[in-house]
């Protein structure tokens, strides 16, 4: 069969958000370079926008909609009769499964245990049996039967604390004291109330040691023969401390500074006694790890996607087209080509966002790095804060330059004025239920 094809399970959301056009981008290239159709699958009704169909076309991207997963799996097989589906991707977190689902439906090689990359804890027991080296400390209970005796015995202060699946990355605290623990547990349980609202009923929660050194990621390709083709590796900042009382501000780095900071060979032997130990193929993997004060690696967290940005982050740091790491025959390593920094502020906690500071917004535009801002002006006067999706993003900084110190001037200038950015009221629940009820004495009256 010489016609192939990836194919691509996303979301409306995800194709109405800033970031579609880097899959777009990233899909027009491969199409170009290699003879490769990208099919998109999205739910629910087909999207009525002709001109936007047909230009996709032209690029060799095809849109599907689908009703359910049976519907789903079974176009997904009717088009495999005329092509060759190299691989089933998603960039989202909660459409993983349904990736392996169909992988298996195309009697393709999968990773074994297909729960690891939704279920943290069995993720990290996994890791843990095979090899205690590659993991730090952690333990799990549900928020009846928290024990902070145990705890503080088991894993010490400081430490992280975390729902086990289903939130993303929200709802992410540092513990530095009995105090801050306490304040955790009465608030997760408002928390807890509002995601169990939206369907979503989640009391488990992950305990694991803090490792005060940097974060880091790295997104690779394992092949169904579980052969390993990595992009390079990228430091996360958080600007903001982990706490829950705060938005939550990351910075993603792409410099031949951070190269530096490496051992190629050492972190590749870490992703592959990784791979090894929880038997892992045929997925992109976004791995997040630190390094301790021992200068060993340890895995914070792994997830069976390409990680956020990562796209047009190592698209602009490398001039890799991530998707080219499917092709493994026609990859080569890159060398960096220009520094890149990602600046997101994400809303983790409830707040009314009245407005951005627009005077500090242009003195931001005007240095010499940024080359983009996107802000979500939709959310302005609306509650911001966690989701049943995880968090809300409401701002990204884009920063390049060739010239790594003048990235870093511009970048200090961000992480000293960031908390500025965003105009912000307290959430006032007592607010929210009398404008409830004066609106249902309203309807009550006119009804009447």
């Amino acid at each position: 069969m010489n016609k192939k094809a990836i194919i691509h399970l996303m979301t409306k959301s995800r194709m109405k958000s800033e970031v579609f056009s880097a899959d777009i981008d990233a899909m027009e290239e491969i199409s170009e370079k290699h003879p490769i159709k990208n099919v998109i699958f999205y739910k629910w009704e087909k999207i009525e926008y002709v001109d936007l169909m047909s230009k996709l076309e032209k690029l060799w991207i095809i849109l599907h909609n689908y009703s359910n997963r049976d519907d789903l799996k079974q176009k997904v097989l009717d088009f495999s009769k005329e092509y060759e589906i190299l691989y089933v991707n998603t960039a989202l977190e909660l459409l993983i499964n349904s990736t392996n689902t169909l992988k298996k439906a195309l009697w393709q090689k999968t990773t074994q245990n297909t729960k690891i990359f939704r279920n943290k804890y069995l993720q990290r027991e996994i890791i843990q049996n095979h090899n205690s080296n590659l993991w730090v400390k952690f333990l799990k209970w549900t928020i009846e039967n928290l024990d902070i005796s145990d705890i503080e015995k088991t894993l010490g202060y400081p430490f992280i604390i975390k729902p086990i699946d289903w939130v993303q990355s929200s709802w992410v605290a540092k513990i530095k004291n009995k105090k801050d623990f306490e304040k955790y547990v009465k608030t997760y349980k408002d928390f807890h109330d509002r995601l169990e609202a939206r369907g979503i009923d989640n009391k488990e929660l992950l305990l694991e040691e803090f490792i005060d050194w940097t974060l880091y990621s790295i997104d690779y390709f394992v092949n169904q023969e579980w052969e390993i083709f990595s992009s390079k590796p990228v430091k996360q900042r958080l600007l903001s401390d982990i706490k829950i009382d705060d938005y939550w501000v990351l910075a993603r780095i792409s410099s031949k500074k951070t190269e530096g900071e490496f051992k190629w060979k050492k972190l590749l032997s870490f992703i592959s006694d990784t791979v090894k130990a929880t038997s892992i193929r045929n997925t992109y993997v976004h791995h997040e790890f630190k390094i301790n004060s021992k200068w060993e690696l340890k895995t914070i967290e792994l997830n069976g996607r390409i990680g956020w940005w990562r796209l047009e982050l190592l698209k602009k740091s490398y001039w890799l087209n991530i998707y080219e790491l499917i092709l493994w025959e026609n990859y080569k390593s890159s060398k960096l080509k220009e520094n890149n920094i990602v600046v997101n502020i994400y809303a983790t906690s409830r707040w009314i966002l009245r407005d951005f500071n627009h005077k500090l917004l242009e003195k931001i535009k005007n240095r010499d790095s940024v080359y983009s801002i996107e802000t979500e002006y939709s959310a302005v006067w609306k509650e911001i804060g966690p989701t049943k999706d995880g968090f809300i993003k409401i701002w990204a900084i884009k920063l390049s330059n060739k010239n790594y110190n003048y990235l870093a001037s511009d970048f200090d200038f961000i992480k000293k004025h960031y908390s500025k950015l965003l105009i912000i009221d307290e959430f006032d629940e007592n607010m929210k239920i009398k404008k409830k009820n004066i609106f249902k004495l309203f309807r009550e009256y006119f009804n009447t």
